[in-house]
């Protein structure tokens, strides 16, 4: 790729703190381009608005969806803004390409006793480490984290005795959460499990094992446990209740957001709750409580 695409990445990691994640998806959306720059024989510095729709209909054409094209084009119109203000070039062409509509797709969510109950059954099924997997889903659900926010949680982060907690969010921004007494009982409970690990771990081998002792959650061999540690938590899990499947992290952030503003919180404090920094992000909820009413209508009515 070009010196300005790297460079791009670089800015966007060290100076906007986008995620790994983040910076995984431009780079490999940023290849696209250049590849594309490189088949047609194109300067980065040569591109026109026409050809950057040319572009976009060649990757609808080797059928890529729709979000995914639209993401690959924020990402050019951000390269050219960055080499715009850096004098590499004089025109942003992707500025007024517009993004592909999107059929709407309301988010996976759950119901309150849904969720209650996906919570509570840890204990039940009694598999993996079920006082942390129980602690894991009551944070999820009481707090609207991220997966990658909960993941992230140490030990320190912990406050009032479990009753909230400071979470790293998107772009290094900070947010109190809280968790209501139902997770901060599963967070105790876990807490307790969690002293007796390590304590069993420095015994048996005198941590020769490394021990993330600053990390609140834990696998069962004392490492931190990483987000896609936490997904295959629920994958096992759902796997044994099939009206839970296809079943993610962000289920749970969709449940509580849809919950608080079903019973009337305003929008701005669930804005707040959540970390948007947009609160058009947050008003795609508002859809959601709507399509939760058309369900529960279909669930309740005697003729569906």
């Amino acid at each position: 790729m070009d010196t300005v695409f790297e460079d791009y990445l670089a800015y966007s990691a060290g100076v906007r703190h986008f995620s790994e994640k983040t910076i995984e998806a431009y780079r490999n959306d940023l290849k696209l381009f250049s590849d594309w720059l490189a088949d047609n024989e194109l300067a980065f510095t040569e591109v026109t608005r026409t050809q950057v729709r040319i572009f976009v209909a060649d990757l609808g054409n080797r059928h890529f969806a729709p979000a995914s094209i639209n993401r690959t084009l924020s990402c050019v119109r951000g390269l050219y803004r960055y080499a715009l203000q850096k004098g590499l070039c004089t025109t942003n062409p992707a500025a007024v390409v517009r993004n592909l509509k999107q059929p709407d797709k309301l988010p996976r969510f759950l119901f309150p006793d849904e969720a209650e109950r996906f919570c509570e059954f840890p204990k039940e099924a009694g598999i993996l480490w079920y006082a942390r997997d129980a602690a894991i889903f009551s944070s999820l659900y009481s707090t609207g984290c991220r997966a990658a926010e909960l993941q992230g949680l140490k030990i320190t982060d912990l406050k009032g005795d479990c009753s909230w907690a400071i979470v790293q969010g998107k772009g290094s921004k900070e947010r109190k959460v809280f968790f209501a007494d139902f997770a901060r009982e599963a967070v105790q409970q876990y807490l307790t499990e969690r002293a007796e690990l390590i304590a069993y771990l420095k015994e048996q081998d005198g941590l020769k094992t490394a021990v993330a002792e600053d990390a609140l959650f834990l696998n069962c061999r004392g490492g931190a446990l990483t987000t896609q540690g936490i997904r295959y938590i629920i994958n096992r899990y759902t796997a044994l209740l099939p009206n839970y499947k296809k079943l993610t992290p962000h289920a749970f952030r969709h449940s509580f957001a849809s919950m608080f503003i079903t019973r009337g919180a305003d929008i701005r404090v669930v804005q707040e709750l959540l970390g948007h920094s947009n609160i058009t992000t947050t008003q795609r909820y508002t859809h959601i409580t709507a399509a939760q009413l058309q369900e529960l209508y279909h669930k309740a009515h005697p003729h569906g």
